[in-house]
């Protein structure tokens, strides 16, 4: 048995404090990146030629490369410096912002279709004029060098989001645990998890707010050409300086970490023991003569045994899973709703990444922040507080319902029509309102969009709109028959829709209400355990909701949304490029109903977590009640005062032996059920180590035990303290003379003795 010491009082000039500051800047730099990957899709759509598909892949490659380091940091970085470790991984962060960023530097800021688009006016005017003599014999060359740097370029996003999620899995593992355990008065935990996990919603605000801005700066970082506008398909924005910013923020912020302690303790005083074991298996006496590859061997192997712990504890397994299904609402609808605001209701990107920042700000930021104080400053019991989330959870379903209901109509086109037959959206070139333009233009060559209107009129290229002449100075098309011969202007025209205000309202309504306890799906995980599963049991959860809830969700809403598509901007033959117009019917009810069914999938388990909860004992509940039974065994009446009132007991090592043997030779006798936990110099919430592959030494009982106070039990078997070796080498003090010290300490060895002779 492990008996530490106390040492003398040690002074550090970073306290929790400083630490949770430095993380608050951290998670937001953070979900600043994830936002701004979200605001700036459109625009490596355009650049790249990728599908909604494709760029949801491309986001839930950070969610895999996270989920792959996520177990393996939780298990091995609990034994290491847990500072050291999230400075590393702040480090590494920023090397993978400059990954994200490299393709602008190897392919330049321009791609080739508008460099064609920018030099070659000739070969423009001829592929998309009206002409009935039309040969196109310069766009297969240009197809295949296009497609090489978009393939090579993308590869490159690949691997930064790989590693991104890769290196940020200390973020919400190490550092979280790190936080709840050193914090001084564990009341104040749920608020200050609550600021950490708050800044994941503003931190995606922030991101929007820069793809905003960066998406209206020309990718050259210069003036635009006069003739392309924000609004023209061939704008591209500076994509590429986002992830510049957030690699220089990651590596200011990274060097402070590495000056933070190992650990805190409440009282002000590191406590180190003599000999320390996390596993039987790994015992001081035996580790000395293992190398660090045996011992990560013996850690490798009781691995599944952990992890079998955890699956075995019903309030744990059914907030998990809960916790996954609520995930898809940042995963999935936070991901695509600048794309969908976008084109449901004919938004600028950059309008729409301040629509959706203000919601993930005004929203689900502020009312994450708002919850974990609510929850700090009521002491909220934990079955209470999944009622709460139980309430908060169907506000949100409903809102998706609502939700569904409030949009626009989509954009039409000319010559685009529903096909009852086929169940789709069609384009026609012979259709009867092109025919009159362009029936001996040529036009179904013309697979390339570059969208034009008149009077209110949508065309799919100036061949469609009967357009003959073009000037390469002004990029104006001009002799238009759809114009009656005069001009027509290029982009598309969106029908004006004031449906948006009322779509806001009811969504920033329903998800303020809704996040306002989502900090207890954390809270519930942490406090299922026990003290020494925590690390663990968050990192087992971060793995499971990333592996079926974030790596998804971008997956499958990307899908849903492509599904909805009806005209796709195809660069090359047989190439579907993105889309550019989408059923807005299908797109509102689809996006939201999946939304609806996964949130009301994380409601029912919610429900059967607060059920399973009634039905057994946390692991808080046993250690109150045992100090309930001990305090009152020393004349305390508990039920008079109330529990958030009632101070922890803590007396020195000398005090707390000295009441072991009052106790044994009073009535009072510990329940024959319960074994003697390690101390570390006064009796505060320490958890026992526990060997995974060893049966419960007692049936039906528990014998794990945490919370506010360690209490004496008595062992299994007659094992004596006077073979307690001590380590001379560690220089020890102790608030009591050593000779009093001494005598404390034989006394209860005496004391022991005799109890376990009358027992």
């Amino acid at each position: 048995m492990d008996l530490p010491l106390r040492l003398p009082e040690r002074y550090h000039r970073l306290s929790i404090n400083h630490f949770v500051i430095l993380m608050i800047i951290v998670v937001a730099i953070q979900g600043t990146y994830l936002g701004y990957v979200v605001g700036i899709l459109t625009t490596l759509e355009r650049r790249f030629g990728i599908s909604s598909e494709k760029s949801g892949l491309l986001l839930s490659l950070y969610d895999i490369g996270h989920t792959v380091a996520i177990l393996m940091i939780g298990y091995f970085g609990s034994k290491s410096h847990l500072p050291r470790l999230t400075g590393i991984g702040v480090i590494m962060s920023a090397v993978a912002m400059f990954i994200l960023a490299l393709p602008v530097a190897l392919y330049g800021t321009v791609n080739h279709e508008t460099e064609i688009f920018l030099k070659h006016k000739e070969i423009y005017e001829r592929d998309f004029r009206c002409d009935s003599d039309r040969e196109l014999l310069t766009q297969g060359e240009d197809c295949k060098l296009d497609e090489k740097e978009n393939n090579i370029a993308y590869a490159l996003l690949v691997f930064g989001q790989i590693l991104a999620g890769v290196f940020a899995a200390p973020f919400n593992t190490l550092a979280y645990v790190y936080i709840d355990t050193n914090v001084q008065d564990r009341r104040r935990s749920p608020l200050l998890l609550g600021l950490l996990t708050s800044m994941y919603a503003f931190g995606p605000a922030l991101g929007f707010a820069l793809s905003a801005g960066l998406t209206r700066v020309y990718i050259t970082l210069g003036a635009a050409p006069p003739h392309v506008q924000i609004s023209d398909e061939q704008w591209v924005g500076a994509w590429w300086l986002g992830f510049v910013i957030c690699g220089i923020l990651y590596l200011l912020c990274a060097t402070p970490f590495f000056f933070f302690p190992r650990s805190y303790k409440p009282n002000g005083h590191e406590m180190v023991p003599l000999r320390s074991s996390i596993s039987p298996t790994l015992s001081q006496d035996s580790s000395r003569h293992l190398s660090k590859w045996e011992k990560a061997k013996i850690a490798i192997q009781e691995f599944p045994y952990i992890v079998w712990d955890l699956m075995q504890n019903p309030v744990y397994i059914t907030m998990v899973i809960a916790w996954m299904f609520g995930s898809y609402l940042i995963g999935g609808y936070q991901t695509y709703l600048p794309k969908y605001i976008e084109t449901q209701f004919g938004r600028s990107a950059s309008i729409a990444d301040f629509y959706a920042g203000f919601i993930s700000i005004g929203a689900v930021a502020s009312s994450t922040a708002l919850g974990g104080y609510l929850l700090t400053k009521y002491d909220v019991a934990p079955r209470k507080a999944i009622l709460y989330l139980f309430g908060a959870w169907i506000i949100i379903m409903i809102t998706y319902l609502l939700g569904m209901s409030v949009g626009c109509q989509q954009t039409s086109i000319a010559g685009l029509d529903y096909d009852a037959s086929m169940k789709k959206w069609s384009f026609f070139d012979d259709h009867e309102d092109l025919q009159i333009f362009s029936s001996d233009c040529q036009c179904q060559a013309v697979f390339q969009f570059d969208g034009v209107h008149f009077d209110g009129r949508n065309f799919f290229s100036p061949c469609h709109a009967g357009c003959l002449d073009y000037d390469p100075y002004r990029d104006e098309w001009s002799n238009c028959a759809s114009a009656m011969g005069g001009m027509v202007t290029k982009g598309l025209v969106h029908n004006e829709c004031n449906q948006i205000y009322i779509y806001l309202i009811v969504i920033f309504i329903g998800l303020f209400l809704g996040n306002l306890f989502f900090m207890v799906t954390m809270m519930i995980v942490l406090r299922s355990v026990y003290d020494d599963q925590k690390v663990m049991a968050l990192s087992l959860a971060s793995c499971a909701t990333n592996l079926l809830g974030f790596i998804p969700a971008p997956i499958i809403f990307g899908w849903i949304i492509d599904s909805a598509c009806v005209m796709w901007h195809s660069r090359c033959p047989n190439d579907r490029g993105n889309c550019v117009i989408y059923d807005n019917d299908r797109l509102r009810v689809d996006f939201h109903l999946g939304n609806a069914v996964l949130q009301f999938l994380a409601v029912v388990f919610v429900g059967i977590c607060y059920f399973v909860s009634t039905r057994v004992k946390l692991p808080e509940e046993e250690a109150y009640e045992e100090e309930m039974e001990l305090r009152e065994h020393q004349g305390f009446n508990m039920n008079q005062i109330p529990r958030n009132q009632q101070p922890p007991i803590s007396y020195p090592l000398e005090e707390h032996l000295k009441l072991s043997e009052e106790a044994s030779r009073s009535s009072f006798t510990p329940k024959p059920n319960h074994h003697y936990e390690n101390t570390r110099g006064s009796i505060t919430s320490t958890p026992t180590s526990r060997n995974p592959k060893e049966a419960h030494p007692y049936e039906n009982t528990k014998d794990y035990k945490s919370g506010p106070v360690s209490i004496l039990k008595k062992p299994k078997e007659n094992k004596p303290y006077e073979n307690i070796s001590m380590d001379s080498s560690v220089p020890c003090t102790s608030s009591t003379p050593s000779e009093e010290s001494s005598q404390a300490k034989h006394s209860y060895v005496n004391s022991n003795e005799k109890r376990e002779t009358d027992l």
